[in-house]
């Protein structure tokens, strides 16, 4: 079972990739403030490698011995964990963590399990990646990737919300609601029937990924992933700072 998750696990780790998707692009201006985080810093983070440990551990390192924020998505996923995909009967089991260094790059990875009858029945990975600016003196949040998905023979999740989920997902990373409720309808109506589903592949509901590049902007996407049977179980939402 073990091998299984990790190849789930390393197949929903390419959601940036958006190329390889079907998509239909949209493009915006965002009030990307609140998304981003940017402070002076005078050192690369150096090599690390702490290949699993605990949330406590993970938060203290992250602002104790590398001086990063950590950002209010990651605890916005473990709400939306608790609220809106578990129900009473299912269990949170402790999450794990990953992180390493190498020079002027810090990354995190968090692993959120959620089981049902001691079964793995939904799991997230919320990824972090920080850059230190040599030139700049400076040190930022790049990148923040929620990837959410289904594990085992059922593919709906626990409370059947698909397109609810979607919808906390653009919640999460602050995209405007009239544009995800937009956005998502038009994705709903696209995909409604399954011959026009991709096959094992992801569709966009929403990015200004494009625009927010040449911009020098933040950039904001949703995605919906299908398996092999064309069904509807995982859900992408990034946040990437291009910003000068």
């Amino acid at each position: 079972m073990k091998k299984s998750i990790l190849c789930v696990v390393s197949l929903i780790t390419c959601v940036v990739s958006i190329s390889g998707c079907f998509f239909k692009k949209e493009a915006a201006k965002v009030e990307h403030q609140q998304l981003i985080w940017h402070d002076s810093r005078e050192k690369p983070f150096g090599t690390f490698d702490y290949p699993k440990i605990t949330e406590k551990e993970a938060f203290d390192l992250l602002k104790t011995k590398f001086d990063v924020k950590v950002p209010s998505l990651i605890f916005k996923v473990k709400e939306m964990l608790i609220e809106d995909v578990g129900t009473k009967t299912m269990q949170i089991d402790e999450p794990e963590y990953t992180m390493y260094a190498s020079g002027d790059e810090l990354k995190m990875r968090a692993y959120y399990p959620l089981n049902e009858d001691n079964e793995l029945r939904v799991f997230a990975l919320v990824d972090l990646k920080y850059s230190f600016n040599k030139e700049k003196k400076e040190v930022r949040l790049t990148s923040q990737k929620l990837s959410m998905t289904t594990y085992g023979d059922k593919v709906t999740y626990p409370k059947d919300n698909f397109t609810e989920l979607l919808a906390k997902s653009a919640e999460i990373i602050e995209l405007p609601k009239k544009q995800s409720d937009t956005a998502i309808q038009h994705f709903n109506a696209d995909y409604k029937e399954l011959d026009k589903r991709p096959v094992s592949s992801k569709a966009i509901v929403y990015s200004n990924d494009k625009e927010a590049a040449e911009k020098k902007q933040v950039s904001q996407a949703i995605l919906g992933g299908f398996d092999s049977k064309q069904e509807l179980k995982e859900i992408y939402a990034t946040i990437v700072d291009y910003t000068d």
